[in-house]
């Protein structure tokens, strides 16, 4: 499991400009929802290899039993 990389936040104090509003906000970092869907999209590929690799062992057997007795 990867470790999560760390966001570090400062606070720049800048003077504001003339008939300027200054908007105080509290912020979160949100990174659940996109970690689960990187979980879930991994889960479908490797099952998609996996998959894959299954369906294509029966045709490479034939083939290579194929070709022993071709050179036989």
């Amino acid at each position: 499991m990867t470790r999560p990389q760390i966001t570090r936040l400062r606070e720049a104090e800048a003077a504001p400009i003339d008939d300027t509003k200054v908007i105080d906000a509290h912020f979160k970092v949100i990174g659940r929802k996109r970690h689960f869907a990187r979980m879930l999209w991994r889960g479908f590929v490797t099952i998609l290899w996996a998959a894959l690799i299954g369906f294509m062992i029966p045709p490479a057997w034939i083939a290579f039993d194929y070709l022993r007795d071709f050179f036989r």
